[in-house]
């Protein structure tokens, strides 16, 4: 009699187990759907900053000169306030990419989940190169806004280095978004190829994960070209954030 009721003991335990398990997960893929929404917009404002804000009111017209001119660069940092909005692009541009570098990573440990029985090895991969885009992006956010408050200290305090301040915190923040756009190219290419061996998502946005693979890559050769990522990386977040949707739902 005893050995039946640790079998209906051990049997209940474990269906509860699984039925928790269950709902972990769906969580999880909700949480994840959620954040590959909120990144959408992050990007949607880099996009706004790039097509508008920062060429119509900062004077950045020519991409490859004028990020690069210190001049309209300390102007971009002062001439922020709350009564001239239109001239805070840079703030925006450095929440959007905290908010962005932290909910990267958390996709990076839903991919994880998701692949790790089906395909750990692509599982594992897209989260390094998830954790690593994060840890870019977060990593250019605190450029932009602590690093710069930071900066700003440094110039008031040795203002004969003024221009090589900026230019060491300019340097550093297009080294680590470069690092944040290569490990986004990777991570939407491991998860696409693992979408499509698994059959999990649908095929489409998986393929369309390749394409984001080609400003990771030639933003290592020329860092220009691989601020292309903004716009190219819209459709795949919206793909990304309804096809965990529907996994939270089934």
């Amino acid at each position: 009699m005893s050995e039946i009721y640790r079998e209906i003991s051990i049997t209940t335990f474990s269906n509860r187990n699984s039925e928790a398990e269950t709902q972990a997960l769906r969580a999880l893929f909700r949480f994840a759907s959620i954040a590959a929404f909120v990144i959408f917009a992050g990007m949607l404002i880099h996009n706004i900053n790039a097509s508008w804000l920062e060429p119509t009111y900062l004077g950045f017209v020519d991409k490859a000169r004028d990020y690069g001119d210190m001049a309209k660069i300390e102007n971009a940092i002062e001439a922020c306030s709350l009564d001239a909005l239109q001239l805070c692009s840079f703030k925006y541009s450095g929440v959007a990419h905290m908010v962005n570098g932290l909910l990267f990573m958390f996709l990076a440990v839903a991919v994880q989940v998701l692949f790790r029985y089906s395909n750990p090895l692509l599982g594992q991969l897209a989260f390094v190169s998830g954790l690593l885009s994060g840890l870019g992006f977060f990593a250019t956010g605190v450029t932009d806004i602590p690093g710069t408050v930071y900066a700003s200290l440094l110039r008031d305090l040795n203002p004969e280095y003024n221009s090589t301040i900026l230019l060491i915190t300019t340097m550093i923040r297009g080294v680590v978004n470069i690092i944040a756009i290569t490990g986004l190219g990777f991570f939407a290419a491991f998860v696409g190829r693992a979408a499509l061996v698994t059959g999990v998502f649908s095929k489409w946005g998986a393929r369309y994960g390749y394409v984001l693979l080609i400003p990771g890559v030639v933003g290592l050769i020329s860092p220009i070209f691989g601020f292309m990522y903004i716009a190219l990386v819209l459709p795949w977040l919206i793909w990304l954030g309804l096809q965990f949707r529907m996994l939270a739902r089934s």
